[in-house]
């Protein structure tokens, strides 16, 4: 008996389907896949009737395991994970991935829950795997919690390991068409991973706890020759970087674009993090071969206009380097995608906190502003703050009056945003409800108007008609948008509406 069962849950409830790589299942199978286990991956968007197929497949598996964050994951998880235990009680179901790392204690606590993997699972997974195969004992394996009876063991933990000691993802696992997706007309896009942590220490983040502040990341002759493999063998022409921060090595980015255009691969590669402290700072012969290997997007979190806002989030940044960065992605045709974080636990009282939150949002928007004038094709995402335990940040909320979940189950709605139709209240402890409404509409409507993108978008559209409305329709957009902008009116929402009916029914995503 080698096989082992993976699922992943879905991260989104089932009325918004999402497909894409499952990366942190491949990544804890490429070891047993080289040493001939026999895989099994399921999700949703892989399988027909995952509920079915994971009751089949779990009869002769070693174990289910499952990997979650917070939110809706942890729903289908332990949905999952009950029906399992309860046909198959000896079957040993264990947890990873970035939520029962960061709160392994209480996750092993649930019924459905037998052992967690801590943090990067690379090496752990492998080894529980072989103990589980060969009866071993379980107190031998670093980077894990178990149950032993009704005692709850919590082992050393694992050193954080160089990503280069690993093989390959084994990509073959899984039916690599189900996991292509694309953004625009005409792109065959997957999500790639070239490195693990980040040595940051940004206080609404949990990569310190899970990574410990470590980075590593593939050298960059590797990531070369598994963009050439994964072009060719299915046909992918974009890359969208899932690593936390791709920029850390200066000298792996450059070495990377430069292999890419020696090796003539056609592909962009888009949506990679990076700081904008770091980024100013590259040279302009690195700026250049990025542009030019087929860099088209950047993601970066500018967090606030405020200055006292990004002293509090640890962002050590400077508020002057966001607009020298929209300078250089300008000079360089790069897109950036900024995201923006409000309602942020300044105050214990309610009225302080909402005039806090008030004159932050007059500092973002003047920034917003600017940066405007320097592009108008460039992308403003709006985040409600939501303190993420494991974070300096949420220490602070919890000190100042946050009530956080007692059990597993109850992280299932905490999510970052009201979108998904859920009843959302933890976050918005720290912002009027009229200001994450304003949040909502500014994120999904009036920035993705004012990017102007968006018409080009529209102008790849194939289908004539649809083009010719859609183009008539988002000229009118624009300048109700604007002028809601201009003059920070967001009342009457009717066009937002509109808006939502029309990305909803004429699928523009």
């Amino acid at each position: 008996m080698k096989k082992v069962l993976l699922f992943m849950p879905a991260p989104f409830p089932y009325s918004r389907p999402w497909r894409g790589v499952p990366l942190a299942l491949l990544a804890i199978s490429r070891i047993l896949d080289k040493e001939g286990y026999q895989i099994k991956i399921i999700s949703r968007f892989l399988s027909d009737n995952p509920e079915k197929e994971i009751i089949d497949e779990a009869k002769d598996s070693l174990c289910l395991g499952v990997s979650s964050m917070v939110g809706f994951q942890i729903y289908d998880g332990l949905k999952i994970a009950k029906m399992v235990k309860e046909k198959y009680p000896d079957l040993p179901i264990v947890w990873g991935g970035w939520h029962p790392s960061i709160l392994p204690e209480q996750t092993i606590v649930n019924e459905c829950v037998d052992i967690v993997v801590k943090g990067q699972s690379d090496r752990t997974f492998p080894e529980l795997v072989h103990v589980l195969e060969k009866g071993g004992d379980l107190k031998k394996v670093e980077g894990i919690v178990f149950k032993d009876e009704k005692k709850i063991i919590s082992n050393k933990e694992r050193v954080f390991e160089d990503i280069n000691h690993f093989p390959p993802l084994p990509f073959h696992l899984v039916d690599m068409e189900k996991c292509i997706t694309g953004t625009e007309p005409g792109e065959k896009s997957i999500l790639y991973l070239s490195s693990y942590g980040c040595p940051h220490r940004c206080g609404f983040c949990v990569e310190p706890i899970v990574c410990k502040r470590e980075w590593t990341g593939l050298k960059a002759e590797r990531v070369v020759e598994e963009w050439k493999f994964l072009s060719e063998k299915y046909r992918i022409n974009t890359f969208v970087i899932a690593d936390s921060n791709f920029f850390v090595d200066k000298q792996r980015v450059y070495d990377i674009c430069k292999g890419v255009l020696k090796k003539k691969i056609k592909v962009k590669w888009k949506h990679a993090n990076g700081r904008i402290p770091q980024l100013v700072k590259y040279e302009p012969e690195i700026w250049e071969a990025m542009a030019r290997s087929g860099c088209t997007l950047i993601n970066t979190g500018a967090e606030s206009g405020s200055q006292e806002a990004l002293n509090l989030i640890e962002k050590d940044m400077k508020v002057e380097e966001i607009e020298k960065f929209t300078l250089l992605c300008k000079k360089y045709s790069i897109k950036i995608q900024f995201s923006f974080l409000l309602g942020l636990p300044w105050s214990k009282d309610y009225k302080e906190n909402e005039k806090f939150v008030s004159g932050e949002y007059k500092t973002t928007s003047s920034l917003i502003d600017k940066l405007l004038k320097i592009s108008n094709c460039n992308r403003f995402t709006y985040y409600i703050y939501l303190p993420y335990p494991g974070s300096s940040l949420f220490a602070r909320a919890v000190k100042l009056g946050l009530a956080i979940p007692k059990r597993l189950e109850e992280w299932s709605n905490y999510l970052l945003s009201p979108d998904d139709g859920l009843k959302v209240t933890l976050s918005q402890k720290w912002i009027t409800p009229e200001q994450a409404k304003k949040v909502n509409m500014l994120s999904q409507y009036i920035f993705a108007v004012l990017d102007y993108d968006t018409l080009r978008l529209i102008e790849k559209t194939s289908i004539r008609w649809k083009k010719v409305v859609l183009r008539y329709l988002y000229k009118i957009a624009r300048k109700v948008c604007l002028w809601r902008w201009n003059n920070q009116s967001f009342s009457l929402p009717i066009d937002y509406w509109l808006f939502i009916l029309i990305r909803q029914y004429g699928k523009l995503e």
